[in-house]
């Protein structure tokens, strides 16, 4: 995981590019972004020292549903475990993982996450390609029992918020520590969410399982609310939800080749959800826990996809 676009300046643009010292130069801009005070300092503070280290530990899961003409099939990818240590320098951190679970069908799995959260705005980006889903596909009134390695599955979840109260309220202080919430705020975020994915049959597949293609696609405008719960000096809270309603959809479901019609009712609405604790054992050293939610609701109907993920982080951190 990437923080700041300024990760690329050193790795993808030549040192030539600069005149003189391009590490200084990119140091130079960090700091000037660093020292840049945009908030009311009675509720937000810089967190003391300009680096640190963290240790993560994290499980996710997800699940997809379809519901077709004479066909119906939930699949679940394995849930996925991970450990990985990260290194923050001003507000640029990198992190590197690896997974400590997973079957032999997981092996393959993988997913990439990229957070970036300035002041103002909030950027969440989560893709995910697996060959663990598992699950039950009917059709025509046959039950198949899907097996790993039978499906590959692509999940592509894209969210973006605009913080209105951003003077008195910091989204990055329960996850990143960057900044710290000196007194309990909230603020109402405009929320933009994409959510798209995909389930293809691979050529391992037995049992008379159908070759399936389906594709989801869902684009939906929201707002929400966001809140900051300082709890004495040791303890901050944070609850968020931004529901999203859905402006445009695309949605196929392919059997033998044979595209079935789909519809999706009106309304249908993305929920994305957080909930986190941050106990500090002093201003540099603290551990902490958070979970996120993202799930598609609809009215029922004859046809439809559906997809929903979670994921729940521990960590270990200390500033220097």
């Amino acid at each position: 995981m990437v923080r700041r676009l300024f990760i690329f300046l050193l790795i993808f643009v030549p040192s030539g590019a600069f005149a003189g010292n391009p590490l200084k130069l990119v140091d130079s801009l960090l700091l000037k972004q660093y020292n840049k005070v945009d908030y009311d300092t009675t509720f937000i503070s810089r967190s003391p020292g300009k680096m640190g280290l963290k240790a993560w530990g994290s499980l996710s899961g997800s699940r997809f549903k379809a519901r077709g003409d004479n066909l119906h099939s939930t699949l679940r990818p394995d849930m996925k475990g991970s450990v990985s240590l990260e290194f923050d320098y001003y507000d640029l951190a990198l992190e590197v993982a690896t997974n400590v679970t997973g079957s032999s069908g997981s092996k393959r799995d993988f997913s990439i996450n990229c957070n970036f959260y300035p002041r103002r705005f909030v950027l969440d980006a989560c893709y995910q390609k697996t060959w663990s889903a598992s699950g039950f596909v009917a059709y025509n009134g046959q039950n198949v029992d899907v097996k790993a390695d039978w499906l590959v599955t692509k999940m592509l979840n894209i969210d973006a918020y605009y913080t209105f109260n951003y003077r008195k309220f910091s989204y990055d202080s329960p996850f990143y520590q960057f900044y710290v919430q000196k007194l309990s705020a909230g603020s109402w975020l405009a929320g933009l969410s994409y959510q798209g994915g995909s389930i293809n049959t691979t050529d391992k597949v037995t049992g008379g399982l159908p070759a399936l293609r389906l594709k989801a696609n869902h684009l939906g405008i929201g707002g929400g609310y966001a809140y900051n719960l300082v709890a004495g000096r040791r303890w901050l809270l944070h609850l968020s939800a931004v529901p999203n309603l859905m402006v445009w959809t695309h949605n196929s479901i392919a059997r033998d080749g044979e595209k079935l019609y789909t519809k999706t009712k009106f309304p249908t609405v993305l929920m994305n959800g957080r909930a986190g604790a941050v106990y500090f054992f002093n201003q540099r050293h603290f551990m902490g826990l958070f979970g996120v939610t993202s799930s598609l609701f609809k009215r029922k109907s004859h046809t439809e996809l559906m997809e929903s993920e979670w994921m729940v982080r521990m960590f270990y951190g200390m500033r220097i």
